[in-house]
């Protein structure tokens, strides 16, 4: 059996659609061996059909099953939320997000694909957190990235009867490491000049309210806010998302997986598709890496641009 399971090329494919592209092609290259199509999100992109299947949205990117409600943060500050805004990064906020819980219920919230860079400050003023400037008056107006470096003061006090859990797309720090939120940045439309802006911004906002997990630099830092100052229960989006594939391994001769753009971010941050080639590695099960753009150099043995003739790789695994 083959078993493909991709992530979305951003901005081109969905993973369901690049699931039935590649069946279709290995089909037409006489490739015929059973197939396994199963679309995965690590808790960007798709998060909803990954981890709430039978989930049914109530408001746009708040999915509920039972007493449980999943958040997609890529649906609520996501880039279309934004994209016709004009609102540059530098003062844009998650406060949507944090607007968007209700403490009567479970909620579990996917980090991944935000449009935001505020270190989840406008998500804890959401659920209730108040900050203070050097005034000690309170800031009234949702925190962005440009007002971080006025927070003097926090009184988190309303955000502990919140119920909630994190499925996060990447490991990375704020600031400093080799993977940061700064790292993603330029992604959403950030100028290279105000990088130091924003780490600055970042970082003292960090150091007032204090507190420090692997997740931070996750969603623009709103894994910092669930996390460090929430101390939510926080997993990997994409582990989580190996394990439900719900898969009979034995069955699997190769997998087939993939993602819009693969580099360094993608085997460093913990990223679905090596999450993926990881899990079929150690049970010795060749894996073909599919991907829109190559950046970096990577440690995997079978990659093949999803335009080129990767059928021929898919034979040769």
């Amino acid at each position: 059996m083959i078993l493909i399971a991709p992530d979305k090329f951003k901005g081109t494919y969905t993973a369901a659609e690049i699931c039935s592209l590649a069946a279709g092609r290995l089909s037409a290259a006489g490739i015929n061996r059973p197939l396994r199509l199963a679309p995965v999100s690590d808790g960007g992109e798709g998060a909803a059909h990954a981890f709430m299947p039978q989930g049914k949205e109530i408001a746009k990117g708040v999915y509920q099953h039972g007493d449980t409600r999943l958040l997609v943060s890529s649906e609520i500050i996501g880039f279309d939320a934004f994209k016709d805004s004009g609102i540059p990064l530098m003062q844009r906020s998650s406060i949507a997000l944090g607007r968007a819980v209700n403490h009567r219920f479970n909620t579990l919230i996917a980090v991944g694909g935000t449009a935001i860079s505020d270190c989840g400050a406008g998500f804890l003023q959401g659920l209730g957190a108040k900050f203070y400037d050097a005034d000690d008056k309170l800031i009234s107006e949702p925190l962005c990235p440009a007002t971080l470096s006025s927070v003097c003061r926090a009184d988190l006090s309303e955000i502990k009867e919140y119920k909630l859990k994190g499925i996060i797309d990447v490991r990375a720090s704020l600031t400093e490491g080799k993977l940061t939120a700064l790292d993603f940045a330029q992604q959403k439309a950030l100028p290279g000049e105000d990088l130091s802006a924003l780490a600055n911004a970042m970082s003292h906002f960090s150091k007032v309210i204090g507190g420090h997990s692997e997740w931070d630099g996750a969603g623009g830092g709103l894994g910092y806010a669930l996390a460090s100052v929430c101390g939510a229960e926080c997993m990997s989006g994409s582990e989580a998302a190996v394990e439900s594939l719900n898969v009979n391994w034995e069955d699997v001769e190769l997998v087939i997986t993939g993602e819009g753009c693969v580099d360094r971010q993608t085997a460093s941050g913990g990223k679905l598709v090596d999450a993926i080639y990881r899990k079929a590695a150690s049970l010795s099960i060749p894996t073909l890496i599919l991907y829109g753009c190559r950046k970096d150099s990577l440690p995997y043995p079978h990659l093949a641009q999803i335009n080129s003739d990767w059928e021929e790789a898919a034979k040769s695994c």
